[in-house]
């Protein structure tokens, strides 16, 4: 169980357990473009202990049985109205064993089902652990409630969860109540709609983006029921606050955002009349993709290597092709397994290096610290910085290093721009909240930051998972690529550097990125004169 003084932190993990990094940061969605193991019933497969030496193979899917989560949940409650806070711990124990158990089968039925978005029965499974993530996560909600109201909540916060780790359950209240536990049961049947839609490859593009459309439409109306109900006028304040650890508003990061549009766009324009992209999409092998990783990871050493070795020794990671994958790519760590596992859709291009080198990345940080509960924008550093160590210790630098900063450059560009979307998404008036209102809010965010130099469809924005699945994620792509990108800037100026920090930062729990980067060193991007550098080593890397 992890330790975590946030109310919603549930929510957050629903959200951001499934899906959760793309590492394919488009360059226009690219220019406008496994074995599965047999479902088992309970009785035939009970819970197997951790092993350090557990295989993705050996993990075998059942599905979730909510009625056994409910009776401990109660049990637990039981406990918690009496003295002994060893016994109550002994309740609690329990049930997160069979909390952990619910997320990580529900891991495991979304890596099936993205294996192959037409298998129907991988597609019954996920539905089921996405229609029942509310329920048990408002359920783990009432358990701490209980506890907070508990005869020995001091000794379990002295002894177990630390010191004033229930301040934010100090209520009269229970938990959610069925009003939100609805909402969210809702907005997991539309992110499920969601995936539907993106099995549909053979289907009518305009119809599909369109009902596509109309799926984010009717999520915005609910997420803002969502803020409404703790409170909030704005769902980005609520998401800000309770889906993310973050210590910078969106009133802070926006106008970040518009300095990016104002000095980056040009050089974004100008990138588009150059050839580099044709060395990414040149044609590379899944031997060429998991060479580059194992070279990064021998030539870092320590916890990278390790992590490497136990992700290729249990197959921990599929980066196969599939013509039924689902198009993204994600890394997501099985509590239950205490292990991480990299999904990776690829291209056969040599692109995938960089995509298989920013979900190595996760895995890294999710197995240096046993699972993090770092905030997302520190995660993102470690995803995005190792794509940067991989270019002097990967193989053939030389063909990825311009690739990987004109990728860097459109990262902060599109992601820059896709935050503007989102953001201003929210804001809509809503006899604007409709399909024809999201088309024309994103054609003039495509044309404010350039996408016109390099083709757009205003229709675009319905292929970018995040704003269905993570919402107001997508920031942290651009803030994060600030910070990683000084890990490449320190190895430049002195081999070694760049390595040494990232390593030495690997198991960081923390939740704050501007405290991160003040840990680490690094500079916050929102720093007078830090964009003006960045544009400065974009012109010279890249235009020179």
């Amino acid at each position: 169980m992890k330790k975590c003084g946030r109310k919603l932190l549930a929510a957050l993990l629903t959200a951001l357990v499934l899906s959760g990094c793309s590492g394919r940061t488009s360059h226009r969605l690219e220019e406008i473009r496994g074995s599965i193991t047999p479902l088992q019933t309970q009785e035939q497969h009970p819970h197997p202990a951790r092993d350090s030496e557990v295989t993705f193979r050996d993990m075998v899917y059942v599905r979730p049985d909510m009625d056994t989560l409910e009776n401990l949940l109660e049990q637990a409650r039981e406990a918690a109205r009496g003295s002994d806070a060893d016994a109550v711990m002994d309740a609690v124990d329990a049930f997160y064993v069979e909390y952990d158990w619910f997320h990580t089968r529900y891991s495991l039925a979304d890596i099936h089902y993205s294996q192959d978005l037409t298998d129907e029965s991988w597609g019954t499974e996920y539905a089921f652990c996405v229609e029942n993530a509310a329920q048990a996560d408002a359920w783990q909600e009432e358990l701490l409630y209980a506890l907070a109201q508990s005869p020995c909540r001091r000794t379990l916060e002295r002894d177990y969860f630390g010191e004033g780790f229930f301040d934010a359950y100090d209520a009269d209240e229970t938990g959610w109540d069925e009003a939100f536990t609805e909402l969210l049961r809702q907005e997991g049947t539309l992110q499920n709609r969601y995936y539907e839609l993106c099995a549909l490859t053979n289907a009518d593009y305009d119809a599909v983006a369109r009902e596509k459309a109309q799926v984010l439409v009717d999520l915005v109306e609910l997420r803002q029921k969502m803020a409404e109900y703790w409170g909030y006028e704005s769902y980005a304040d609520f998401a800000w606050d309770f889906y993310y650890y973050r210590d910078y508003t969106p009133e802070e990061v926006e106008p970040y955002l518009e300095e990016i549009c104002r000095e980056l766009v040009p050089l974004y324009r100008e990138l588009a009349g150059t050839d580099v992209w044709d060395a990414a999409y040149a044609y590379a092998s899944r031997s060429q993709t998991l060479n580059h990783v194992r070279a990064t990871a021998e030539g870092l050493g320590g916890a990278v290597l390790e992590a490497f070795r136990r992700m290729e020794a249990g197959e921990l990671y599929d980066i196969d092709f599939g013509a039924n994958k689902y198009d993204t790519s994600f890394e997501v760590w099985l509590e239950s397994y205490g292990v991480p596992f990299v999904f990776v859709c690829p291209y056969n291009e040599v692109y995938d290096r960089l995509t298989f080198a920013h979900e190595f990345g996760h895995f890294c940080n999710d197995y240096a610290s046993s699972g993090s509960g770092a905030g997302v924008d520190v995660l993102e550093i470690f995803s995005q910085g190792m794509e940067y160590l991989s270019l002097p210790y990967g193989q053939e630098p030389e063909t990825l290093t311009r690739v990987k900063l004109a990728d860097s450059l459109c990262t902060y560009v599109e992601q820059a721009a896709y935050a503007v979307f989102e953001l201003r998404l929210y804001a809509l008036p809503e006899e604007k909240q409709t399909v024809e209102g999201l088309f024309e809010l994103y054609d003039q965010v495509a044309r404010d930051f350039g996408f016109d130099s390099v083709g757009y469809d205003r229709r675009e924005f319905v292929d970018v998972s995040h704003f269905y699945t993570d919402p107001m994620y997508i920031v942290s792509y651009v803030v994060s690529n600030d910070a990683a990108m000084q890990f490449y800037e320190l190895e430049q100026a002195q081999p070694g550097t760049g390595a040494e920090r990232y390593l030495r930062h690997l198991d960081t729990w923390q939740a704050y990125f501007l405290a991160f980067l003040e840990e680490a060193d690094l500079e916050s991007p929102f720093a007078p004169g830090r964009l003006q550098d960045v544009k400065e080593l974009f012109r010279q890397k890249l235009f020179s």
